[in-house]
């Protein structure tokens, strides 16, 4: 069966024609703003989209997958937000940003007259071509400032950076150089456990993890061990 991505109209104008995307069965389709992209989305009409936001493909016949690609404001999945990937289902609600398109997914027996998707290098109507370059077409990474923070090392590498510097600044202060040092490993347990858990937590919970460790150690509770 073929997947079929059908965008719906926004800001409640149901008259509208907009288009039907065939997905390719043999080769990934991938969303944004990049031109690049199989369905390439006006950048100046969708600044919350990601340059590339989401890919579908197809896993096996009949069976889709959806998967965000790290976006900054992220997809939404009928209504919940997507982190990794998913199968679809026919009629699924697929929302880029908290307010950008929204596409519904299909599949068809036979395949009609719709646009293949994979085949364009801009599939999205009106493809109008900016007169001229954007900032962020200029500078790639001023458009995905806020994925950075969602990379793996970038927080930890930072945070590395400043406790060294703070460690020589105090190297002749063995009470502070040792608080430091400890805070260091501290902090750098609980984010590997943290990765390893592989989902994400709010705020509050590690802290609260970090405030009870403590009072265990500083109760007499370690006693009865």
């Amino acid at each position: 069966m073929s997947g079929l991505l059908r965008q719906l109209p926004s800001g409640g104008k149901s008259g509208a024609q907009l288009p039907l995307y065939t997905l390719s069965e043999t080769q990934e389709v991938t969303i944004g703003r990049d031109p690049r992209c199989q369905i390439a989305l006006d950048a100046n009409l969708y600044k919350g989209v990601s340059r590339r936001h989401l890919a579908i493909n197809q896993q096996a016949e009949g069976i889709w997958q959806i998967c965000d690609l790290g976006s900054a404001n992220g997809t939404y999945l009928n209504g919940e937000r997507l982190y990794g990937c998913q199968n679809l289902s026919s009629g699924d609600r697929i929302q880029l940003a908290g307010d950008g398109p929204v596409f519904v997914f299909e599949l068809q027996t036979n395949p009609s007259t719709a646009q293949t998707a994979a085949i364009q290098s801009s599939a999205y109507p009106p493809a109008r071509q900016p007169d001229s370059v954007t900032f962020t077409q200029l500078f790639p990474i001023i458009s995905t400032g806020r994925d950075l923070t969602k990379k793996a090392f970038l927080v930890p590498a930072i945070f590395t950076v400043v406790f060294v510097v703070l460690m020589f600044a105090f190297v002749g202060n063995p009470d502070v150089f040792n608080f430091l040092l400890a805070a260091y490993i501290s902090g750098a347990a609980y984010f590997y456990i943290y990765q390893l858990c592989g989902k994400h937590k709010p705020w509050w919970v590690l802290i609260a993890s970090a405030i009870g460790t403590i009072a265990i150690l500083l109760s007499p509770l370690l006693i009865l061990f």
